[in-house]
């Protein structure tokens, strides 16, 4: 292992550094004789191990050991400024390149036992399973393809219409009255020829409809995530989740309702799903809630797609986020049996509203004992 420093702001003076990776985050390290920085300036190139960091450094300090420079190392380790400069690398000069961005990005979570391609290595050997290629579908799987997924199976009964180019940026003016599903698995496959894409123009109509797209693909036994970016008939959510339940699948759930935005999670076997949240509806509405159950429904309000480009592209994001925490582990997910409610009509701000596990719930009973794949021990791992 060879230690190297990653890329960090370093300010001294009055016998201290004060040091930031993160920008909201600056932490002071005690240095009264310069010891600490001439460590970080031998770190930076990455070419030397402990014991070759102590032997530079005695000259300042006659009695360091290997085991100082080594105690020191995990501390430094642990505030995630260290990654090893002789991981083995995953990927050719071409993907490297292509995913550049993304690997910086990951230098923000890895450290010398977690090399920044791993995650991207997690991502590339992923398969997700996206319900729905409208305005959030589409914009999540434009981010998937961008965090390098490496296998995608896309479901949408709908062909493109004039009235979808507000907010769904894979289709065109030439492609009118095609399949969705089929024009945005073409758009992806151009986007990156290595993807694996499979595409069915197919409605959701039932729990065994979900079990057997879960079961039915070419590209893998099993998917491992499903992001649900379809909101109707009104079942539907309660389909995925049991058919997603019971084959022991997480799924992510997108969604906007008038000028709120929304995605929640279930992790099979870890976290409430949802027919937990019906069951605790069911008792709120005994107390609070009542009205909503007792009073009949004298208006509906119309059923209508609000959302703009703008919303598709923060909401996709966000659930593509998501996505990428379920598939590489380098941080918990944040919506599981939760709802994330980001507030479009005025500054975007975000809350959260959980709701808990139910110990009696039939759903849950269906989760197969936790899998040994490596995205799903990726995630037990971070949890």
């Amino acid at each position: 292992m060879l230690p190297r420093l990653k890329s960090l702001n370093c300010l001294a003076g009055d016998g201290e550094l004060i040091v930031s990776l993160d920008p909201k985050v600056r932490t002071r390290v005690a240095d009264p004789d310069g010891q600490v920085l001439a460590l970080l300036r031998l770190l930076q190139d990455g070419t030397r191990d402990a014991a070759q960091l102590a032997s530079a450094l005695r000259g300042r300090a006659p009695g360091l050991t290997e085991a100082d420079v080594a105690a020191v190392l995990a501390q430094l380790d642990h505030l995630g400024w260290l990654e090893d400069a002789a991981a083995p690398q995953t990927f050719d000069t071409h993907d490297r390149e292509r995913y550049f961005s993304n690997l910086a990005f990951f230098d923000a979570f890895t450290t010398l036992n977690v090399p920044r391609e791993q995650p991207q290595a997690r991502l590339r050997d992923a398969h997700v399973l996206v319900l729905g290629a409208g305005g959030l579908g589409s914009a999540v799987l434009m981010n998937l393809a961008g965090l390098g997924v490496g296998a995608v199976t896309v479901v949408d009964q709908d062909r493109v219409e004039l009235r979808n180019f507000a907010r769904q940026f894979t289709y065109t003016e030439a492609e009118l009255g095609q399949p969705k599903a089929e024009r945005v698995a073409q758009w992806l496959t151009a986007f990156d020829p290595t993807l694996r894409v499979e595409a069915f123009a197919r409605r959701v109509e039932s729990p065994d409809d979900v079990t057997a797209l879960l079961r039915g693909s070419a590209l893998s036994t099993l998917p491992d995530l499903v992001v649900s970016a379809i909101d109707e008939p009104d079942e539907v959510d309660r389909w995925v989740n049991e058919a997603c339940v019971a084959a022991g699948v997480p799924f992510i759930r997108g969604g906007l309702a008038y000028t709120q935005g929304l995605y929640w999670s279930v992790d099979p076997g870890r976290s409430a799903c949802r027919e937990c949240l019906e069951r605790h509806r069911e008792r709120l509405a005994t107390g609070i809630d009542r009205e909503v159950v007792d009073r009949p429904r004298v208006l509906e309000q119309a059923r209508v797609n609000r959302a703009i480009g703008p919303v598709t592209s923060v909401l996709g994001g966000l659930v593509s986020l998501e996505a990428m925490r379920f598939l590489t582990g380098l941080t918990a997910p944040v919506s599981l049996g939760r709802y994330q409610l980001v507030d479009f009509a005025s500054d975007g701000r975000t809350t959260t509203d959980a709701w808990p596990a139910d110990p009696d719930c039939p759903v849950c009973a269906t989760a197969p004992a936790r899998g040994t794949r490596a995205g799903r021990a990726a995630r037990t791992a971070a949890a």
